[in-house]
């Protein structure tokens, strides 16, 4: 082989390995990339779990805020049409669900009551003005402020206290006494 026939391949000998080291650095960068997303996944899975804990003696469970996370993410229609697949499913196998049916009907709540539950739902969920759908200066509009100010009012409001009270629904309860 000549010298210029060697010194070409072995310089597309060298870029061909430096290509492979690339690779093989990019590779091991998203290893330990991923090694670190997977430790704060699973760290805050953990924290998930003890959020989840902490709600359980209220009667939630996972499956209630991962349909809570659906509501937000999918519009009202797909939620009717997946409510609407499983009546009639529930209706095939004679359930008695099925017999409500019909409650999935055309909404007739008015614009302003529909606006105002929404707005107090954002409210609650602290979404901010700016997730107002309708014109602020309509009916509608202004029927959404004032759910989402009634809300931020729910948000903000300390009822932890609440927890620490007699519960009125077990009058026959007398509260722990103080120790002295």
């Amino acid at each position: 082989m000549t010298k210029a026939k060697a010194a070409k391949a072995e310089a597309g000998h060298n870029v061909q390995d430096e290509r492979e080291q690339f690779i093989q650095q990019q590779f091991l960068n998203g290893l330990v990339q991923i090694k670190g997303i997977k430790s704060n996944i699973a760290t805050e899975m953990a924290d998930a779990k003890d959020v989840y804990g902490r709600l359980k003696p209220y009667g939630y469970t996972p499956a209630d805020f991962k349909w809570a996370m659906e509501l937000e993410d999918k519009d009202s229609a797909a939620i009717l049409a997946m409510w609407e697949r499983r009546l009639k499913i529930a209706r095939w196998l004679g359930h008695g669900l099925a017999r409500q049916f019909d409650m999935f009907d055309e909404d007739r709540t008015p614009i302003e009551e529909r606006a105002y539950e929404e707005g107090l739902a954002a409210g609650k969920l602290r979404k901010g003005q700016g997730a107002n759908p309708y014109d602020a200066t309509s009916a509608a509009g202004q029927a959404w402020l004032k759910g989402e100010a009634e809300g931020n009012a729910f948000a903000n409001k300390d009822l932890s206290h609440v927890m620490d009270e007699a519960d009125p629904e077990f009058p026959d309860e007398e509260p722990e006494a103080a120790e002295a």
